[in-house]
């Protein structure tokens, strides 16, 4: 008779995702998905990535008891920290708006960025009408509208990450709103004098303060990693448009409808944003900031310390303070100074350089929105220096005789104009990718001090221009910008090789899933 020998039984194998468990988890996942491979991540249908399943199959294992091996886990570590599960696939143009929130919350940048822009020119009409034409009160009200942004910037950043980010924007916009229609109320009824300025540019600087954390935050929100640059360039495109036609539209309201009829509808502008707002649908990212032991100002002494020890997030940082003190510098006082005492052009031709660095800017934010760029501790120096470069070649064709001495400078404006937005899409979408979405609104809050280095690199650069002439003075402030750029390139080695979205020192439990995965829990 046969005997049937004894068999050892294999040794149990860790759950993996190659197990039946997971394979079972997987057909389930296929069969509740909709058609041809695709998910809905809360924000919208998007392809599931590699990185989606391995999430969907790890916490499927959780669930049933089983546990990834310490080996599987750490490789998925490395793998996420070295960007190799990010999705190659590059976004279309337009590929942000097709999904629902991100809809509302472009909506709600176009509104801000056209009332900003229309206020923008009818607020010192405005104050120069009340005060018979004094510069000083132009710029008085101009200053004390900086102050709030760099004194309560930080902390707006430490709130946006404390609560609910969409919470807190639509409490701005509201705000916003309502101190508009307050102050068409005073204009409509002959009550206002020069205190009344002063005031409402102080309380519009400190809800200006809180809103770009909150906003930026948002965006990993409802858009998925992959499209983080799409989504930060439509809403710098969104703002070149404005900074077109809603500049220009100010000046004609103004001009038609006066002060009351003009900040009217600059109140109806401000309007969009609350209802864009309102109708967003994200899930909020949990902190205990609020609820720790040290409150907040322990998560803000937390947030300058990750800020400023992240290699790739210090890196950024610097080269923007470098770049908003030496080179804003040219759009605050040196684009003014050129148009009136080197072209002879005037505010008409001052419009027009404007208008030709706006179209320029709107072009780069379009083509930015059609890459994904992930070199960018190589980009953003390089292109940094480029801008110096720019502005050194724009200084010294002026001095070329005949129509090339005015030709190639204005050529050197769209390059200036190009250059500008594609900077700040870049580096909006690089501190997104790269900081934990727990600390984005403390990143952007830092990132709020450059108000305080453009209001002193305009101060040093009118200072110079009346010392050693306009030209020589913005020779010497491209050269710094050059020089400043490629010592940061060259001495930054962790920055110089940062990618975008690579997580520097973040603990696993800190580290990004898509942006639909979080909108789940």
């Amino acid at each position: 008779m046969r005997t049937r020998t004894a068999r050892a039984r294999p040794a149990p194998r860790s759950a993996s995702a190659s197990s039946p468990r997971c394979r079972r988890s997987r057909r389930t996942e296929r069969r509740a998905a909709p058609p041809r491979g695709r998910v809905t991540l809360g924000h919208g249908p998007v392809r599931a990535s590699r990185r989606t399943r391995s999430v969907a199959c790890r916490r499927y294992l959780r669930g049933r008891g089983g546990r990834l091996s310490e080996e599987r886990a750490a490789g998925a570590s490395e793998a996420r920290d070295s960007g190799t599960l990010r999705s190659p696939v590059r976004p279309g143009t337009w590929a942000s708006l097709k999904i629902r929130n991100y809809r509302y919350l472009w909506l709600g940048q176009a509104g801000h960025a056209g009332g900003i822009w229309m206020e923008q020119i009818a607020r010192p009409f405005l104050v120069l009408d009340l005060t018979d034409g004094s510069a000083t009160h132009v710029g008085g009200v101009l200053a004390v509208r900086t102050v709030p942004q760099f004194i309560l910037g930080m902390w707006a950043g430490v709130i946006a990450d404390s609560f609910d980010r969409r919470s807190v924007l639509l409490v701005m916009k509201t705000g916003a709103f309502l101190l508009n229609v307050g102050f068409v109320a005073i204009l409509a009824l002959g009550l206002l004098e020069l205190w009344h300025m002063y005031a409402y540019a102080v309380v519009r600087g400190t809800f200006m303060a809180f809103d770009q954390p909150a906003r930026m935050g948002l965006v990993p929100s409802v858009v998925p990693e992959t499209h983080v640059t799409n989504a930060v360039a439509l809403m710098s495109a969104t703002q070149n448009t404005m900074r077109i036609f809603g500049a220009a539209s100010g000046g004609i309201l103004y001009g038609v409808f006066g002060a009351t009829g003009a900040f009217a509808l600059i109140a109806l502008v401000y309007a969009i944003p609350v209802f864009s707002t309102y109708m967003l649908r994200v899930a909020p990212i949990r902190s205990d900031v609020a609820r720790s032991a040290s409150g907040l100002t322990g998560g803000l002494l937390e947030g300058l310390r990750f800020t400023f020890t992240h290699p790739a997030i210090r890196g950024v940082l610097l080269l923007s303070m470098i770049y908003f003190m030496f080179g804003m510098s040219f759009l605050q006082v040196f684009a003014p100074l050129f148009a009136e005492k080197v072209f002879d052009i005037g505010s008409t031709g001052f419009g027009g350089m404007t208008a030709l660095m706006g179209v320029a800017a709107l072009l780069a934010s379009l083509l930015i929105a059609t890459q994904q760029p992930t070199r960018l501790g190589v980009i953003l120096p390089l292109m940094t220096a480029v801008f110096g470069a720019a502005l050194v070649l724009l200084s010294l064709t002026s001095y070329i005789p005949g129509p090339a001495g005015f030709v190639i400078p204005f050529a050197m404006l769209a390059v200036l104009g190009g250059l500008q937005s594609a900077y700040m899409a870049l580096t909006r979408s690089a501190l997104l990718l790269t900081a934990p979405p727990r600390m984005h609104g403390r990143v952007f809050g830092v990132l709020t001090l450059d108000r305080a280095f453009m209001t002193a690199g305009g101060a040093a650069a009118g200072f110079l221009s009346d010392g050693i002439g306009v030209q020589p003075a913005q020779i010497a402030f491209g050269l710094i910008l050059v020089v400043g750029a490629l010592a940061i390139f060259a001495l930054a080695g962790d920055f110089r090789r940062s990618r975008a979205g690579a997580h520097f020192e973040v603990p696993e439990s800190e580290a990004r899933e898509p942006a639909g995965v979080a909108a789940e829990r």
